[in-house]
């Protein structure tokens, strides 16, 4: 959250700045502008998240486990929660799927969904572009739509899994 406010202010002091320095109509500042935030987000936002991602994802707490449950496999990956995706980490053990969200978050927590309990694993296409997601459906009916790197390593372990 203070990410989000401190990025939210410094972009609108860099407009206010850039507004009543320059005539905003004049080919020079148009010009200047564009150079500018192409450097500063274009550029400048992704190297911040991604030094930022590194450090999100280590605040994730692994799940409590059974004296003998095991982490087969985990990842950075995100959970639609209604129509907001949350950051955190997913782990696969060899009784659950366990997805605990970074402290980031406005929706924390952690979701578990019992191994026994997946009915139907499946491929999706997030936004329908980009191919790097997964539904999980349950018994009871319930679908945990996740955006995950390693989509079919992931659909591989859980289809051995189920």
């Amino acid at each position: 959250m203070q990410f989000v406010l401190l990025t939210s202010i410094l972009y609108g002091i860099s407009l206010l700045v850039l507004h009543y320095s320059f005539d905003i109509f004049t080919l020079k500042s148009v010009g200047f502008q564009v150079l500018t935030f192409t450097i500063l987000f274009g550029i400048g936002f992704p190297f911040i998240m991604e030094r930022m991602a590194s450090k999100m994802i280590t605040k994730v707490n692994d799940p409590e486990m059974d004296e003998n449950e095991n982490i087969l496999f985990e990842e950075g990956v995100s959970l639609f929660r209604g129509a907001l995706a949350v950051g955190g980490k997913l782990f696969l053990t060899d009784k659950r799927l366990v997805f605990n969200s970074h402290k980031y978050n406005f929706q924390n927590g952690e979701t578990s969904i019992l191994l026994r309990d997946i009915t139907e694993i499946s491929k999706r296409k997030t936004m329908g572009i980009v191919d790097n997601g997964l539904r999980v459906r349950t018994k009871n009916d319930s679908k945990y739509d996740l955006v995950v790197n390693n989509r079919d390593k992931w659909f591989e372990q859980l289809e051995k899994k189920n």
